[in-house]
């Protein structure tokens, strides 16, 4: 079955912003991964280090209306040249850049804290294109710290889900614990640490996987050969999920409420429940149309909503032993 899920709501502007300018100069060479090296579209840019300038001055720098330098790539972040200076103090940068993020009301100042902090987990080395090779664990720490401030939650869980620590499922159910508001990018990038144990987003069997509903909607446009195109809005597979009579799924009634967006596009006029979650479920990114969750219970599949996931998990984590918690112990991958 040929078929795709575009998801458009609450677009992350994480990596790119308006008026966009770039430093140093080009290298017309593929990123190698190498220290204070920044990758761009067509080659790489080497961030020279400011090491004349105090650790205080360079502070000071973020709270002014800076840019983030154009890569040309999403998946790459522009850190600026002041964010590696800032980085390539180490761990003597870890304190005020973090009381910068707890306790600065200026945005710019918060969110070139929180970048600095992570150029300084992965020591000013770009690896990858989505993934990214954390080594400092007491930079993590920092930024497990800011997950608790509502404004910082999914810029910090973008970052950490670039490499998930199973060290950081503490702190990340406790700040879905003291969020008082959706938690939504919590538990969603929860999803991605792909930990075995963990109550929602279970291995789901192939009688259940295979199970398929109706598309009704065909499309004017055409597909692969000219064969008809069906289209679906996420509400709508939802619905016929929940219609289809199986025994063996329930969708959670409240799930509806939410702002599920999302088109389900496919040249045959049925998709597959297995098929139809992979898709709401394989982004990187922290969208709101991923408010679908689901489980695994008695050899049924319940389709839930984020809130459900977020009880479920808070519970199975208080109901663990302190012997089974140290398998969470700090620093681990």
């Amino acid at each position: 079955m040929k078929f795709c899920v575009t998801l458009f709501a609450f677009t992350l502007m994480l990596f790119l912003v308006p008026g966009l300018r770039s430093f140093g100069q080009v290298i017309d060479r593929a990123p190698s991964g190498r220290q204070n090296y920044l990758p761009v579209e067509g080659g790489r840019i080497h961030m020279k280090i400011d090491s004349t300038t105090s650790l205080d001055s360079l502070l000071a720098r973020l709270y002014k209306d800076w840019d983030l330098v154009e890569t040309g790539k999403g998946y790459w972040i522009g850190y600026t040249n002041d964010m590696f200076s800032i980085a390539a103090k180490g761990d003597s940068a870890i304190e005020p850049l973090l009381r910068i993020a707890k306790d600065s009301t200026n945005k710019w100042a918060m969110e070139g804290a929180v970048y600095s902090l992570h150029l300084i987990g992965i020591n000013r080395t770009i690896v990858g294109r989505d993934d990214d090779n954390f080594v400092n664990p007491k930079a993590r720490l920092a930024l497990l710290q800011l997950l608790k401030i509502p404004d910082l939650q999914e810029k910090v869980m973008q970052l950490l889900i670039r490499d998930p620590w199973v060290s950081d499922l503490p702190y990340i159910v406790e700040a879905i614990e003291a969020c008082t508001g959706d938690c939504l990018v919590l538990t969603n990038g929860l999803t991605k640490y792909q930990i075995d144990s963990l109550p929602i987003h279970q291995l789901i069997p192939d009688y259940i996987r295979n199970i398929s509903v109706k598309l009704t909607h065909r499309s004017k446009e055409r597909g692969f050969k000219g064969k008809p195109f069906f289209k679906a809005e996420t509400k709508e597979v939802l619905g016929a999920i929940k219609n289809s009579g199986s025994q063996f799924i329930e969708v959670e009634d409240t799930i509806f409420k939410f702002d599920l967006t999302g088109t389900t596009s496919s040249t045959e006029d049925s998709i597959d429940v297995g098929s139809f979650l992979d898709f709401m479920d394989f982004d990187n990114d922290l969208f709101v149309g991923r408010s679908v969750h689901y489980y695994m219970e008695g050899g049924k599949l319940y389709i839930c909503s984020a809130t459900t996931a977020q009880r479920r998990v808070v519970n199975w984590w208080k109901r663990l032993t302190p012997e089974q918690k140290k398998l969470y112990d700090k620093d681990q991958r």
